[in-house]
């Protein structure tokens, strides 16, 4: 029987099938064939799965089935492990807040190129907007105007933005990622009330989110709406982009990358960059230059490590 895995902890995975939800375990040969010996978790919410029942009621996945996409990040304290967080995605929407946490631009950028290696488009959800300081929200639009980001606007508090926000969920297996205390399981109160999912304060001591999510799981929001809500990221380290590749998943360096003198430019170092030229000239944001300059160091750094 087939069926589809909705949430993943340890060597336990649930899959739901037509006979309900079956906990499950991975069929040991399956871990060391060579593609998926690659992965730290061979398995991933989102895979559609053939199972095995046993006379327990438990049962053995023994194959994992096409997958046209999946969201990945280098698994921590690793060099050539990749860790996956999910599988077939139709969307990332990553959820930062204007207060407590902060703005982190340059992780969203992470999660955004790792979205379009493997052809998901990113959503940004802005949260607590009501809390956004004089300026914010026009930096949000300046820094991402040329990207192809798509930014949604929130406040849990006022319920702005949550009906454009539910639009993009709708019939769509989505994952949503960001820091804790950004408000992901407050949002999906709001859009999806009979959730009823188990919300925390921001800390006083650190200003940071305290998890409420502990692994990732594949919620049925709304018909055929699935949110695939994951414990809060602080990191997001990238790996298999060569670092001359980089540019190709910045929008914005597409329109003159083919104008550098060198064909494999980084946009860094050599003579001649059209790329840099038009940072200089304000047509390619400052900051999101600096925010790709960082992604490639720490590609950079990966495969001085690696090789």
């Amino acid at each position: 029987m087939k069926g589809t895995v909705v949430k993943a902890y340890g060597r336990y995975y649930d899959v739901s099938s037509g006979d309900g939800v079956v906990r499950c375990t991975l069929r040991g040969k399956l871990r060391k064939t060579s593609d998926l010996a690659r992965y730290s978790n061979p398995v991933a919410v989102g895979d559609l799965v053939s199972l095995e029942l046993d006379r327990d009621g438990g049962g053995t996945i023994s194959e994992i089935h096409h997958r046209k996409n999946i969201f990945s990040r280098k698994d921590k304290g690793r060099n050539k492990k990749e860790d996956i967080i999910a599988a077939n995605l139709d969307l990332i929407v990553v959820i930062q807040s204007f207060y407590r946490p902060r703005l982190n631009l340059r992780f969203v950028d992470r999660l955004a190129v790792r979205g379009r290696k493997d052809d998901i488009p990113a959503l940004l959800c802005l949260n607590k907007l009501d809390l956004a300081d004089e300026g914010d929200v026009e930096f949000v639009k300046d820094y991402y105007a040329r990207s192809g980001m798509q930014l949604v606007f929130t406040s849990a508090l006022t319920g702005e933005g949550l009906d454009i926000l539910k639009g993009a969920l709708l019939n769509k297996t989505s994952i949503l990622a960001g820091y804790s205390g950004a408000g992901k399981s407050t949002i999906l109160n709001a859009i999806f009330p009979h959730l009823d999912l188990r919300v925390a304060d921001v800390s006083d001591k650190t200003g940071k989110g305290r998890h409420t999510t502990t692994n990732v799981e594949m919620i049925v929001a709304e018909g055929d709406s699935r949110i695939i809500d994951t414990p809060g990221m602080r990191e997001f380290g990238l790996m298999d982009i060569e670092p001359h590749f980089l540019g190709d998943y910045f929008v914005e360096f597409r329109k003159y990358s083919g104008k550098c003198a060198f064909g494999q430019c980084t946009h860094d170092h050599e003579p001649d960059c059209e790329v840099r030229r038009q940072v200089d000239k304000g047509r390619i944001h400052v900051e999101r230059y600096v925010s790709y300059l960082n992604i490639l160091e720490s590609l950079k750094e990966y495969y001085e490590r690696r090789y």
